[in-house]
């Protein structure tokens, strides 16, 4: 049955609002010549944020302490050196690292992966959404601020000569960490088969669907604008994002072929899709990707079971797309994070609920490796945050203002960038130092 335009609007506005136009509801996109592909190529942070509150003691999970299998008998993973021949690969200290992450266990013994503990943020909420707005606003508890932390490093640090693909996210929908004032590229799933950039061409030439998001642009802004107004910003916005997505397609078509294997799964595509833009000297700067369904409250598993499958997806994806880089790893960045951890006590379901400390990966070249960083302070109840879950030691915004120091080499611009924060102010603030300058 042929589908209306009207149906298309209706069945993918998810994508449509992604496919640009996160930027229809704020800047306009206009990315000038388009012909100008070539860039000098910047390092390259990727965000990879694990939605859901994944759980860290089965992520890095502290095989030596005494405790750990008494709270988890059904879930807990043992190390390797038992009869379990799929124990935890050992890590520095007596931590170890889940073992579906072997491709990770890899770059750990290069030195080019490490993991931070009990890391995340000092607000108290075990909210998904909020737990998620506060860390990608990097903002715990201010409710004020409408700009994602990368959104603003790339507004502060904007300049004439930017490259057109500066900044993505490989999803429909920007994640808040990059909506803001700076245009960003969201790069639907369905890129590659033509068929979405065809429907959204049409979508961009219908009066109709122009007037249907329209009355969604003043609904959801409340902007004074005129109609005529908001139909040229739609339909001009919309005409530079399907622009910019076919030469994103286009890139991607023709990139090198890579004799490294990704998995066939939605992630290590997108990883792959990343790598053909770093490689394709297009100045990419910023890039994101989400990964969703880390809210295991039951049928976790242990070794093996759900969450280690999607570990196991995680670190294949990576994995991967460090061995397709090769060298130019020492110029690429890649921090997983996620809102929250798990209870330290499993659940009656095999499973782990909402909790607070959690977990941060680092994987590049100028990381500090062969190392576990971040403060451990046991499992006994009295070293829990409020009797049950794994305090937070380190801030977030510590990893992130290292980040854009190190690696984007920010130094005085940082002064003002976190609100009501500042670095070393409190104990969890103080820097890890897990990363070289590049």
């Amino acid at each position: 049955m042929k589908q209306t335009r009207r149906d298309f609007l209706k069945n993918t506005g998810s994508t449509v609002l992604g496919a640009g136009a996160l930027g229809l509801l704020g800047p306009q996109l206009s990315f000038g010549d388009n012909s100008k592909w070539k860039a000098a190529q910047p390092p390259t942070l990727v965000v990879v944020y694990l939605r859901g509150g994944a759980d860290s003691l089965n992520t890095v999970i502290p095989i030596r302490d005494p405790l750990y299998q008494q709270l988890r008998p059904t879930i807990g993973i043992p190390p390797k050196d038992t009869k379990d021949e799929k124990g935890a690969l050992p890590l520095a200290s007596l931590f170890g690292l889940n073992p579906s992450m072997a491709p990770l266990y890899e770059y750990y013994k290069k030195g080019m992966f490490v993991p931070i503990i009990n890391a995340g943020s000092p607000h108290q909420t075990r909210s998904h959404f909020d737990a998620q707005d506060f860390m990608e606003y990097a903002a715990p508890g201010v409710r004020s601020i409408t700009e994602g932390w990368l959104n603003r490093y790339l507004s502060l640090t904007k300049k004439d000569s930017d490259s057109e693909l500066r900044a993505v996210a490989m999803q429909p929908l920007l994640p808040r960490s990059l909506r803001g004032e700076y245009p960003v590229l969201a790069v639907p799933s369905s890129l590659g088969t033509g068929v979405a950039l065809d429907a959204f061409d049409s979508l961009y030439m219908c009066k109709e669907d122009r007037e249907m998001m329209m009355r969604a642009e003043r609904e959801e802004r409340k902007r004074a604008r005129t109609d005529e107004e908001v139909a040229g910003y739609i339909r001009q916005s919309g005409q530079n994002t399907i622009q910019m997505l076919r030469k994103v397609e286009e890139i991607t078509s023709r990139a090198r072929q890579s004799r490294v294997r990704y998995p066939e799964t939605r992630f290590g595509k997108q990883m792959k899709s990343l790598a053909q833009l770093i490689t394709g000297n297009v100045g990419l700067e910023v890039a994101s990707v989400d990964y969703r369904g880390w809210d295991h409250h039951a049928r976790q598993g242990g070794s093996e079971g759900k969450m280690s499958n999607m570990l196991g997806d995680v670190s294949a994806g990576l994995g991967a797309f460090a061995e397709d880089l090769g060298p130019r790893m020492n110029r690429v960045l890649v921090l997983c994070m996620s809102e929250f951890g798990r209870t330290v006590r499993e659940n009656g379901n095999n499973g782990s609920d909402h909790g607070h400390g959690g977990f941060m990966l680092a994987l590049g070249g100028m990381v500090k490796g062969k190392k576990v960083y971040g403060k451990w302070t046991g499992l006994e109840t009295a070293q829990l945050w409020r009797g049950r879950d794994m305090p937070v030691h380190t801030d977030f915004r510590s990893v992130f203002f290292e980040t854009l120091y190190r690696v984007f080499g920010l130094k005085k611009e940082l002064n003002q960038f976190f609100p009501d924060w500042r670095p070393g102010q409190d104990a969890e603030s103080k820097p890890l130092n897990f990363l070289n300058s590049i």
